[in-house]
């Protein structure tokens, strides 16, 4: 049976993936807030005993990717024709941490700010790569990243200076410059 010409299998195999990655970022969301290392024995014994369901994330990241597998597809011939998916499925769990931990403690870590840049200059440099048009893709992204955190670097300081207190963090800016590297569409 098939969706969109995807076989159903691939949906079903995305969201179990998609619900496990969640359930995982779901309890290392507040060692990202916290700012504390996620590659440790603290963070084993923290897991154990924290351990819970995260339904909400699991649902959400689940859903995200079943739809962006909808939107983008997927081209089992071609490893490389799917750079974007792939991309895409590294970003969304950063994206839904990045929400939850903003809401909750109005920070954005840098970590993930980083990591989801390092996925975008990646993600550029091979579709820059293997697509024909991709080095003026690529050379998009980059000036996209600079132009729209540049944008909200400025909107920051004029707010500050007009409201005397700082109107938006660095975490936006930062986030806002480097979103413009990783979604392409």
């Amino acid at each position: 049976m098939y969706f969109n010409d995807i076989h159903i299998g691939i949906y079903l195999i995305l969201g179990l993936l998609g619900c496990i990655v969640g359930q995982v970022f779901g309890m290392l969301n507040e060692r990202f807030a916290e700012h504390k290392k996620i590659f440790s024995k603290e963070t084993l014994k923290y897991l154990k005993i924290n351990f819970e369901p995260h339904y909400i994330i699991m649902t959400v990241t689940a859903i995200l990717y079943i739809v962006t597998l909808y939107v983008v597809g997927v081209d089992l011939k071609n490893w490389y024709a799917n750079i974007d998916l792939i991309s895409y499925i590294l970003i969304i769990p950063m994206l839904v941490s990045v929400f939850i931990i903003d809401v909750k403690h109005e920070i954005i870590p840098n970590r993930i700010v980083i990591n989801m840049m390092e996925v975008g200059m990646i993600s550029a440099f091979a579709n820059g790569v293997f697509n024909p048009n991709g080095t003026s893709i690529a050379l998009d992204r980059l000036a996209g990243m600079f132009v729209g955190g540049g944008i909200f670097l400025i909107i920051t300081l004029i707010g500050g200076l007009i409201a005397g207190k700082e109107a938006m963090g660095m975490g936006d800016v930062k986030f806002v410059g480097v979103l413009r590297i990783t979604i392409w569409y």
